[in-house]
């Protein structure tokens, strides 16, 4: 279970800094169309900007939620924000019925059951 929250910690640093550098930075928020591939070709500006913004406060969560399950018996914490993000997925997934975000629901789910298979 430690070397998933570990895992959990290092995936939210680094959607951060990814999703932070499109975010706030000057004009990149069209590069993130290439990290966020799993979003249909005909994705508005907003709709890209949107998916960042989520993207970003997930991330925070994981990595808050990571942290303080590593020093703390906050096991329920991390559970609840996979099940968060899930639902994020689940709903994007219907928003958009493409298959690559149904792929990436998918994702999550797997994530999800191997904290289930590791508790």
């Amino acid at each position: 279970m430690f070397i998933f929250k570990i895992i959990i910690i290092i995936f939210g640093l680094i959607e951060i800094i990814t999703n932070g550098y499109y975010l706030f930075g000057s004009n990149k928020i069209m590069k993130a169309k290439l990290q966020h591939r799993e979003l249909p070709e005909g994705i508005t500006v907003f709709q890209l900007r949107l998916k960042v913004i989520l993207m970003f406060l997930s991330s925070c969560l994981f990595f808050i939620t990571g942290i303080a399950t590593l020093f703390d018996k906050w096991e329920y914490l991390l559970f609840l924000s996979l099940i968060i993000f899930n639902l994020y997925a689940l709903c994007e997934a219907l928003y958009y019925r493409y298959w690559r975000v149904f792929g990436f629901f998918m994702v999550t789910i797997f994530m999800t059951l191997i904290y289930i298979l590791l508790k």
